[in-house]
């Protein structure tokens, strides 16, 4: 099959598995600022409650809603990290059929080695892969990062630690107030 046939079912592999990342990131980051905002509001509930029951009855669905979210945060992240996965697999699929193609017509291996050099500075990717000389297997994951582009390390990794650091320390407060509120 010639790369031209290819390149619309790998295309179209790849569009699929992004759109489905990005589809769990939405719906992923809604539901945790939800959580996080009612975390917050229980969060003060408990700091400013009169009562010591009503500290421990709002430090206890706290703490509920925060293992709960803890526990989506766990499960999304790992589904999350696979999908990204997925969408890089596509990726490289797309740059090794496009090495096919003669040079001038590998316009996502274009966009790719432009997406890296503007992140990394100028690498001369073209000498290596807008040439008629193959490009090793090994080589494509100069452009895809080992599975991990930019925004994907943002968010992958700073955002769910961010938000774990969050739950940590309204959990801390809540807990830790009520505790304290409770030992006078």
């Amino acid at each position: 099959m010639h790369p031209t046939e290819k390149l619309p079912y790998l295309l179209s592999g790849a569009q699929l598995q992004d759109s489905l990342l990005q589809s769990y990131r939405s719906i992923h980051l809604t539901l945790q600022s939800i959580f996080v905002a009612v975390g917050a509001g229980l969060c003060v509930a408990v700091l400013f409650s009169q009562q010591p029951r009503e500290a421990v009855l709002a430090a206890t669905i706290l703490t509920v809603i925060g293992v709960v979210s803890m526990c989506l945060l766990s499960t999304m992240r790992s589904l999350i990290l696979a999908r990204g996965a997925d969408v890089s697999f596509w990726h490289r699929r797309l740059l090794a059929t496009e090495q096919e193609l003669a040079p001038n017509e590998r316009y996502f291996t274009e966009f790719k080695i432009a997406q890296k050099e503007a992140r990394a500075g100028s690498l001369n990717l073209d000498d290596l892969f807008l040439t008629r000389n193959p490009v090793p297997v090994a080589s494509i994951d100069l452009l895809v990062e080992r599975g991990l582009d930019h925004t994907r390390k943002v968010l992958d990794k700073w955002l769910f630690t961010g938000i774990w650091i969050i739950w940590l320390l309204l959990l801390i407060i809540g807990m830790g107030h009520t505790y304290l509120r409770l030992m006078k």
